[in-house]
This record gives C-alpha cells, sequence and structure tokens, in this order.
C-alpha cells in the first residue's frame, strides 16, 4: 500500500506507460528476487538505467529520477546560474561539474543531461557502486569522469568505517594507513579542479555523509570560485556531531543565498557581474 502512493509520482514523471512499468520494477518486482539487477527503459535517457535489487538503489533512484532532488529550474537563482553557464560557453571554455559520492551514476546523469555541456567529475569510493555507475554513464562517457576515493580537506588516504551500512550510506576516516588492504585515495575540489583543467566549478554537489565536517573546515578557497553548492544534511544521522556546522560557517563568508530542496541544501553565489547580463536558456539542453 505505501508503494502504491508513489505511483502518481512515477506516471507524472514519465507519461501513463512507462510510469507504471517503472513503478512496477522499482517499487514491486524487484523486491521479489535478491540480487538481480533491473534495467529500466527511463524516458529522456539515451541507454537504459540500472539499479540493484536493494532498498539504497531502490531509493536513489526514487529521489534523482522520479523526485528530480537536483531540478534547480524550480528555484528562481537558476536563471542566475544558466546565464554564467552560457557565459563560459561563449568564453570557449567547458563549464565543470563536480559530484562528490556519486554512488551509482543517477545523480551525474542528471547534470550530464541538464547542462549538455558540461564537463562532470564524479567521485565515489565504493566498488560495488562504481562498476553500476559504469553502466549507467554510458550515453555520457565522453563527459562524465569517475573517480575511484573520497572527497575531503587535504590529500592521503581514507577508509570506510561502516561497510554493512549499504550502498547509499558509506562513512569515511582519514587513515594515516596508506598501503593497507581498504584504502581509499582522499582527493581536495582543488585536486579534481586540476584534473579537470578549471579553477571554477559551476556546481559541486555533496552527498558524502558527514564529511562535510572535514571538508569544510579549512582549505575552503574554492568556496568562493564556485557557483552552486549542494549538500545533504546528514544532521538527522549524526546527532550532536556537528557535522554541519563547518559548511555554515564557512559559507556564511561569502555572499550565497540558501534554498531546500528535498533533503538537500542548494546555495547558489550571487556573482555581481552576471547580474548585468540578461540570463538565457542552457545552449543546446535536452528536453526534459
Amino acid at each position: 500500500m505505501i508503494a502504491l502512493k508513489k505511483l502518481p509520482i512515477y506516471i507524472r514523471e514519465f507519461g501513463l506507460g512507462a510510469g507504471v512499468m517503472i513503478f512496477a520494477a522499482v517499487e514491486i518486482a524487484i523486491r521479489q528476487c535478491s540480487g538481480r539487477i533491473i534495467p529500466l527503459s527511463v524516458p529522456g535517457y539515451a541507454e537504459k538505467i540500472f539499479i540493484r535489487d536493494s532498498v539504497a538503489d531502490r531509493s536513489t533512484f526514487w529521489q534523482c529520477l522520479v523526485q528530480r532532488q537536483y531540478d534547480i529550474k524550480r528555484f528562481p537563482q537558476c536563471a542566475h546560474l544558466v546565464a554564467h553557464y552560457n557565459e563560459i560557453l561563449r568564453q570557449g571554455k567547458v563549464p565543470l561539474i563536480i559530484d562528490c559520492g556519486g554512488n551509482i551514476g543517477l545523480a551525474a546523469i542528471w547534470f550530464a543531461r541538464e547542462f549538455p555541456k558540461a564537463n562532470i567529475i564524479s567521485i565515489e569510493p565504493d566498488d560495488a557502486n562504481l562498476e553500476i555507475f559504469q553502466f549507467n554513464i554510458r550515453a555520457f562517457k565522453e563527459r562524465i569522469t569517475i573517480i575511484k576515493g573520497g572527497i575531503w580537506n587535504k590529500r592521503g588516504s581514507l577508509k570506510i568505517i561502516n561497510p554493512e551500512s549499504g550502498a547509499a550510506a558509506f562513512r569515511v576516516v582519514y587513515s594515516e594507513e596508506s598501503h593497507t588492504q581498504g584504502a581509499i585515495s582522499a582527493y581536495t575540489i582543488d585536486d579534481l579542479c586540476l584534473l579537470a583543467g578549471s579553477d571554477n566549478p559551476l556546481i559541486v554537489k555533496l552527498d558524502i555523509e558527514g564529511s562535510q565536517a572535514q571538508l569544510f573546515s579549512s582549505d575552503t578557497e574554492w568556496v568562493g570560485r564556485t557557483d552552486l553548492i549542494t549538500l545533504e544534511l546528514d544532521d538527522w544521522l549524526l546527532p550532536w556531531q556537528g557535522t554541519s556546522r563547518n559548511f555554515f560557517s564557512c559559507l556564511s563568508s561569502y555572499p550565497f543565498d540558501y534554498l531546500l530542496g528535498g533533503e538537500s541544501i542548494f546555495c547558489f553565489r550571487d556573482n555581481i557581474s552576471l547580474l548585468r547580463k540578461p540570463p538565457g536558456p542552457v545552449e543546446e539542453a535536452a528536453d526534459v
């Protein structure tokens, strides 16, 4: 009965026929055969999208592609962001989107479709997630770069401390033992910018299970060069650990507008120079 309440939303997003079929595959049939991988034909995407038979993947699909968690067109500040996206293209440069906590790639392909001339770097620590990720980006593989690792405020090594928690909830801590089994490389935002050949990310998306406490504790100059930072807050998961305090302390030093959408906060930087330019549509954007 709970799943049936979602059916109208699937139909609204994908149409009657596709909506019912995707609903049945994700919310009903998937529960009947543990361990399988489900291919989904989703309107608006050229290639099939794959999810595993798991609560984590089902929830990720629901949030990213049904509820459209990262649909920023609903915010008036998006016109400002689009203006800067188009200005970057007019300068002959390639806009950069950084996806931290890539999971199985659904946020990455969402942004790839919404910003069809942007490059995306996605970082994810888990091998099993990365395997599905590779399948999901086939239509965008020229523009999406996947890196195995975790985001931090300094280089080094990380390790997953809750491997039993599920594919969408892995948490990492800094480790001095870089050569031990299971060690994961730690990257900074500036490291990823360097790899992409861009100093100014258009968007930095963060779904990093509390690691924002460290990410925003030092070396945060990149914040002032980023047009949109979106973060999934984790204080509900980690009560009284203050995982969001450094984030708010850091961003308060810059001119951001803050908006809430689903489980995320969307922080749009006020770039004064763009206010003098009339916003326009995303160039060559796909139909959504």
